[in-house]
């Protein structure tokens, strides 16, 4: 009935026919080829078999898909692509549908090269029809569009050759005939008038597959997010042989500390230690052989990139930290191995920033994002964090948590990645840097109310409130407080957050089957996002958070209906909780009660506040942090909290603005330093100049704060960087806190 092969079973024709699950499964981990692979992406069961979902999900699955960028790929597609030329070069290679350049296996190997890469992070990638992978590889941006359609057509019409040439001897060929009447039977049955305009058609349609092919698997353009290399560059093939020598400590002390002068590292003492480090801390011995080689073709190139670098040291301390982070999946390897320009890439960055090499060391994935060279040209947009964010999220079951919450994280690390890889290169000034770091802040902060929400709901069911009949939703908000609430995040800040909700009433509780008192339901919300938020994984989590500044401090409530909260600041604040509110706002959950919220502020900082010793105890605050808090020394300036520094100028602002809360209520519109000085100087309350001088040194400050923060440097410059500064703050504190002037006399 058919031609039946079995010879892709384990061990092939040694083998025997029928294996148990168990032994293929040991087979696949302990034998698996790279080629098998490829086959099993196809491979599905047929007959009704109760274990047919374990053999995918427990064995199939994992062999096949990696979960990680499995770059890897690439060097062993090039090795069977040779395997398979060599076995069919004694026939007419250049007449055959299939294995030929451009052929139908050439379209295969594109497709599967790139689910192999991405299916074990993209689940819809992991699809045995090649006419559907297409589309979700466009969707992934492992393809751009155009490339796709193409390879679409020429699939479909290789293919219908291909059928219709097996269909005139019933024969599995995939050899274009000799005989002329052959010639013209498939020529006719392909809608073309003669041979001549088949082979026209058929060799243009081989000629795209190929020149695909080519850049995709043989000169390093896999594509990273839709976007290939400008100009394509060879996989790397490092030609500096005093390097290599170097790496494989093949020739004298002498000879590698002169190779790595001439490679143009300017101490090479130094940078021999640190290759000898690398090269005896264990991590080639933790590899296997395909491992070691990677390895070794990599570090001869990574030396030459490195000693290019303003920062070579800085430079090869990055990279070696990196490489001993991803040591243990050596597809990483392959990954930089096979895209020059972003190995360049990431030598650029590890000489530059020693917090974004930690952030690759710690979360390797990023490296996907060096391929596509847009990131280092413009920061995305809020709306393109959102529906990144959203991309990421529907590709994981809404069930699996443990999934979503890796969706999660990967988003926040690909996004602060690429602000300031985009920071870095000086494409952003400092306060849009600080905008989109807010804005992805907010994001993971609603996708955590999401999740943690969708969690409750389902066990507890939905919180309800009111009084007698009359019952409505109650709803939940998260507030920021400090540099999340001031819209100035910068790399590492913690998140100062304080939870509450609108429920009152007499009735308060959720209408699932396992009701819960509402207070109960949203304690438990707040704990399960605090916990998604610092949870510690392999790659980190996601942020520090700090609840200190909720009502009565750790003592107080986790989370606070808006009337306790109201309540509190009316009765109970102290002046320093009066500042903080100052610097608040809403930043996810429920518009309703984020809008309440805001309202509440408004009416706390304008009517709570006790003004008759404002300026008295807001000196002495801003005196009790700098004995406790500052880290200068007599030569460091603490950025921070030393006189004339941040907190001077935050303390200040701070002041005049509760001070004239009640007469300008706008001054209360923005929670940020620098729009709180544009309205004092609007009213009249600070000169234009005097504004002007605090809001230039404020971001004098924080440009400098965030290069620190980059370097991965303390807060801390030499007193004389920095004099003028200190001075111009000073100058401007001492006169509003120690004149004659009634109004501004402590």
């Amino acid at each position: 009935v058919y031609r039946v092969d079995v010879r892709l079973r384990p061990f092939g024709t040694a083998g025997p026919l029928a294996v148990s699950l168990p032994a293929l499964e040991n087979y696949l981990v302990q034998h698996g080829r790279d080629w098998e692979r490829y086959a099993w992406i196809k491979a599905r069961v047929v007959n009704d078999w109760s274990d047919a979902t374990a053999l995918h999900d427990e064995v199939l699955r994992p062999f096949v898909y990696r979960r990680y960028l499995d770059y890897g790929v690439f060097g062993s597609l090039r090795e069977m692509k040779a395997l398979i030329e060599a076995e069919v070069a004694h026939k007419e290679f250049q007449h055959n549908l299939k294995l030929g350049p451009g052929g139908i296996r050439e379209i295969e190997f594109i497709v599967q090269a790139l689910q192999l890469v991405r299916g074990g992070t993209v689940a819809a990638l992991r699809e045995r029809q090649l006419q559907r992978a297409l589309p979700e590889l466009v969707a992934a941006g492992c393809l751009p569009a155009s490339d796709a359609l193409e390879l679409e057509e020429a699939y479909r019409y290789l293919r219908q050759a291909e059928n219709r040439l097996q269909a005139i001897n019933d024969r599995q060929t995939h050899d274009l005939p000799e005989d002329p009447a052959d010639r013209q039977r498939l020529a006719l049955a392909m809608g073309e008038p003669d041979w001549a305009a088949f082979r026209v058609r058929c060799d243009r349609e081989r000629t795209v597959v190929a020149r695909h092919f080519r850049q995709i698997v043989f000169r390093g353009t896999s594509p990273g997010n839709g976007q290939g290399d400008a100009e394509p560059a060879a996989p790397i093939a490092a030609d500096n042989a005093g390097l290599t020598n170097v790496w494989q400590a093949a020739g004298s002390v002498p000879r590698d500390v002169a190779s790595l002068a001439a490679a143009g590292f300017p101490v090479p003492e130094a940078a021999l230690e640190r290759v000898q480090r690398l090269r005896n801390g264990g991590l080639p011995e933790r590899l296997d052989e395909h491992g070691r080689q990677r390895l070794d073709a990599l570090v001869p190139a990574v030396l030459a990139s490195a000693a290019r670098q303003a920062e070579p040291l800085r430079a090869l301390d990055g990279l070696i930290l990196v490489l001993e982070s991803i040591g243990r999946r050596s597809a990483y390897f392959a990954l930089l191995n096979e895209n020059p320009a972003a190995l360049e890439r990431l030598v650029g960055i590890c000489a530059s920033s020693e917090f974004l090499a930690r952030l690759v060391a710690t979360h390797p994935l990023l490296m996907d994002e060096l391929l596509d060279p847009r990131v280092f040209e413009e920061a995305p947009t809020r709306e393109e964090l959102a529906g990144d964010l959203a991309v990421r999220m529907e590709r994981v079951p809404a069930d699996d948590l443990e999934a979503r919450l890796d969706a999660l994280r990967n988003f926040q690390q690909a996004a602060i990645f690429r602000v300031a890889i985009v920071d870095l290169a000086g494409g952003l000034p400092i306060m849009k840097v600080s905008d989109r770091l807010t804005d992805i802040a907010e994001l993971v902060l609603s996708a955590a109310i999401d999740i943690g929400w969708r969690e409750l709901a389902a066990r507890h069911g939905e919180p309800w409130c009111g009084t007698g009949g009359e019952r409505r939703p109650a709803r939940f908000a998260i507030v920021a407080y400090g540099k999340l609430g001031g819209l100035e995040l910068g790399y590492g800040s913690d998140l100062d957050l304080v939870f509450v909700h609108d429920s009152a009433g007499e009735q308060q509780q959720t209408d699932g089957r396992s009701p819960l008192e509402n207070a109960v339901f949203f304690s438990r919300l707040t704990r399960r996002i605090i916990s998604i938020l610092t949870m510690h994984t392999t790659s980190g989590k996601l942020y520090e958070v700090d609840v200190r500044l909720r009502p009565d401090g750790q003592s107080g409530l986790l989370v606070s209906s808006l009337a306790a909260f109201d309540r509190y600041q009316r009765e109970d604040a102290w002046t320093w909780e009066h500042q903080a509110l100052l610097r608040s706002r809403a930043v996810a959950g429920d518009a309703g009660v984020q809008t309440a919220f805001e309202a509440l502020r408004v009416q706390a900082l304008r009517s709570y506040v006790r003004r008759e010793r404002l300026g008295a105890e807001v000196a002495e605050m801003r005196q009790r942090m700098r004995t406790e808090l500052s880290r200068g020394t007599a030569g460091l300036m603490d950025l921070k909290q030393d006189p004339g520094g941040v907190a001077d100028i935050e303390f200040l602002v701070q002041y005049l603005v509760l001070r004239e809360a009640p007469g300008f209520p706008d001054l209360l519109r923005w929670s940020d330093n620098i729009r709180q000085l544009e309205g004092l100087a609007a009213h009249g309350v600070l000169t234009a100049e005097v504004a002007a001088e605090l809001a230039d040194a404020y971001r004098s400050y924080r440009q400098r704060l965030h290069q620190l923060s980059l370097a991965g440097d303390a807060a801390l410059l030499p007193r004389a960087e920095v004099a003028s500064l200190v001075a111009a703050v000073t100058r401007i504190w001492q006169g509003v806190f120690y004149t004659e002037d009634p109004v501004a006399t402590p």
